[in-house]
């Protein structure tokens, strides 16, 4: 009995090793496809609202069968349970952005929560052990992306067997946008440019709000605060000499002194987008010798 116990254990032992090899070979036999891309997540950086570039960028991804059979598949985009568009902290609605897969020339955002199939749209035919350079073109809204900080969605970018849907591989990503604190600064009305400055003539000076139409438009991705500074602290001064008219300014619905650094702040809002009405109040002007007073006013502008 223990000799027969004995051999039928070496039996079984000497088959192990023949069914190893036969899962060995049937893996060999198969696609076995991997995904890489060459950024982790695809992230437009340091994205400007209000400079000359568009939020676009390329992205590269390395299909690789390192299996012993061809694979056939179409990349699809898949968001992760949530509707389509990137989303950020301070922005309640969504922004819409396009994937283009440049490999077939086709369209492959996934506006519907997946990437639409499509019958013109040829497969990726990776042959045993090669490989793939896809080129993805991404590019969003730049009309949404107001406020600063990151615009992001999560994504699986899925290989689909061809012909039936079967998932070869997939990779999990984050798309984005992470835009850039910024803002601009404009002046339209009464004024005329004299190189980088703009020239504004107060004519006769009477005591009292000068008639000088001017408005200060600002863009800000977030609230603001605006700085006032005046080279000659908040006097227009006569040429060369002594003689001077005090003055300050409101902006908005607030008189500025400009004995020091005055200062506005815009509201809560993020982001910002004002036009702030600009007037000039004259203070002491009888009684001055005739001439022409000036001053230089530099606004600057500071997220709050």
């Amino acid at each position: 009995m223990k000799l027969a116990l004995s051999s039928s254990i070496a039996a079984i032992a000497l088959l192990l090793p023949g069914t190893a090899s036969a899962q060995s070979a049937m893996r060999a036999a198969n696609c076995q496809l991997h995904i890489d891309s060459t950024s982790a997540d695809w992230i437009i950086q340091g994205y400007d609202p209000f400079g000359n570039s568009d939020p676009l960028a390329t992205f590269d991804v390395i299909f690789r069968n390192d299996g012993g059979a061809a694979c056939t598949f179409d990349a699809v985009f898949v968001t992760d349970q949530e509707p389509f568009g990137l989303t950020n902290l301070t922005y309640n609605g969504r922004v819409a952005y396009t994937l283009l897969d440049t490999f077939t020339n086709v369209n492959a955002t996934p506006l519907s929560g997946r990437t639409i199939a499509s019958s013109a749209r040829r497969p990726i035919v990776l042959p045993p052990n090669s490989q793939q350079v896809v080129r993805y073109q991404f590019a969003a809204n730049d009309e949404g992306l107001t406020a600063d900080g990151l615009y992001s969605q999560r994504l699986s970018l899925v290989a689909e067997q061809r012909g039936t849907g079967e998932s070869l591989a997939s990779r999990a990503m984050i798309v984005g946008v992470n835009v850039l604190p910024s803002a601009v600064l404009g002046l339209s009305g009464q004024y005329q440019r004299n190189g980088s400055q703009a020239v504004v003539d107060l004519g006769e000076l009477q005591d009292g709000v000068s008639g000088v139409s001017l408005q200060v438009r600002v863009s800000s991705t977030r609230a603001y605060r605006l700085e006032f500074a005046s080279k000659n602290s908040g006097l227009l001064r006569l040429s060369d000499t002594q003689w001077s008219i005090p003055y300050e300014i409101t902006v908005g619905n607030k008189t500025i002194a400009l004995g020091g650094r005055g200062q506005y702040e815009s509201g809560g809002s993020n982001p910002a987008s004002d036009v702030l009405p600009l007037h000039f109040v004259i203070n002491g002007a009888s009684g001055k010798r005739a001439g022409v007073y000036s001053d230089l006013l530099t606004i600057s502008i500071a997220p709050k």
